[in-house]
C-alpha cells in the first residue's frame, strides 16, 4: 500500500508491504517456516516425538503453531501475558500449549528465561528461537528483500531512486531484507525503528511499550548492526493514533479533511487505493 503525500507530508513515495494475505494474517509465518525447515531436513527435529517451542511476542509463535499444525506435530507457544486477547484466543485454538510470561511487548528476557527452564526440565522439545535462528534471517533476506525489489521495480522510473528501507527491530529478521536491498541499491539507507518508550539501540534504554510485534530490550543475535544506518524511535502513542486514524469515524473524517476520499463506487478505501488532491496554495 502507498501512503499519499496528503497523509505523510513528504514528496517521496512511501510504500508499505502488507502481510495480511499470509495464512495467519502476518508474514511471520514465513520466518517460522524458514526456521523449521532446516531442522527437519537435517534431522535436528523429529515431529513424531518432539514438540516445537515458539518463543515470540506474538506473530512468530502464531506462524510456528500454524506450521506445526500443518506438520501434524505438537507445538508450544510462549509470549508475554500483556499481548492482545486476540492473539491468545487464536493460539488457544491452534497450539497444543500456550505459556504466558510476565510483562509486555518489551519483556523478551522473560521469554528467554522460560525457554531455559523448558530446556532444563523437558527432553521432548526443540526450541525455535527466532532471535538467534539464521533461518529467520535468510527467509527475509531472500523472500522479503526480493518482494520489495519487485515492488520498487513496478514504481521506479528514470528519475526515481531507492532512498531507503525501514523495518522495526523485533527479532531483526525483517531487517535482513535491508542487507539484500543494500546489495541491489548501494546508496539506499537501512533504518531500524523501535519504540521511544524502549530505546534499546538509540539510547541503550529499556521500558514498556504498546507496539505489538517489535519486542525490545536486547539486540538479537541475527541483527547485522553494521549494516544499519540509522535508528528511528517511534512514540507508541503515534501508533495508537494511526490505528484510530484509519479505523474510527473521527479519524476517517480527518482523512477526508486533508483530501483523501473513498474509492470509486463508494467502497471504503484501503490505503493502497487512497487518492489525494494537492493542498490549496498557502495551506
Amino acid at each position: 500500500m502507498e501512503l499519499p503525500p496528503a497523509i505523510t507530508g513528504e514528496k517521496a513515495r512511501i510504500v508499505a508491504l502488507v502481510g495480511k494475505w499470509f495464512p495467519t494474517g502476518a508474514h511471520k509465518v514465513g520466518a517460522a517456516y524458514g526456521c523449521l525447515v532446516p531442522r527437519l531436513v537435517t534431522g535436528q527435529f523429529d515431529p513424531t516425538s518432539q514438540k516445537a517451542v515458539w518463543p515470540s511476542t506474538g506473530n512468530y509463535c502464531r506462524g510456528g503453531a500454524y506450521s506445526s499444525a500443518l506438520l501434524g506435530c505438537e507445538s508450544i507457544a510462549i509470549l508475554p501475558e500483556e499481548m492482545s486477547r486476540e492473539r491468545f484466543e487464536w493460539l488457544n485454538n491452534i497450539a497444543g500449549e500456550v505459556i504466558a510470561t510476565p510483562g509486555c511487548e518489551s519483556n523478551v528476557k522473560e521469554i528467554y528465561d522460560k525457554c531455559w527452564e523448558l530446556r532444563r526440565t523437558r527432553d521432548d522439545i526443540v526450541i525455535f528461537n527466532q532471535f538467534e535462528e539464521f533461518g529467520n534471517y535468510l527467509w527475509h533476506y531472500h523472500v522479503t528483500g526480493q518482494a520489495i525489489e519487485e515492488v520498487f521495480g513496478q514504481l521506479s522510473g528514470p528519475r526515481r531512486r531507492f532512498a531507503g528501507y525501514v523495518s522495526a527491530t523485533g527479532s531483526a529478521g525483517t531487517l535482513a531484507a535491508g542487507d539484500y536491498l543494500k546489495e541491489k541499491f548501494p546508496f539506499g539507507k537501512v533504518a531500524a525503528s523501535e519504540a521511544l518508550q524502549c530505546p534499546t539501540l538509540l539510547l541503550n534504554g529499556y521500558g514498556g511499550h504498546r507496539i505489538e510485534g517489535i519486542g525490545d530490550k536486547h539486540v538479537p543475535w541475527i541483527h547485522n548492526v553494521r549494516n544499519t544506518d540509522m535508528v528511528i524511535a517511534v512514540d507508541d502513542e503515534n501508533c495508537m493514533n494511526l490505528l484510530r486514524l484509519f479505523n474510527e469515524p473521527a479519524g476517517q473524517a480527518h482523512l477526508r479533511g486533508v483530501g483523501c476520499r473513498r474509492r470509486a463506487g463508494g467502497r471504503p478505501a484501503s490505503a493502497r487505493h487512497l487518492r489525494h488532491r494537492q493542498p490549496d496554495r498557502g495551506s
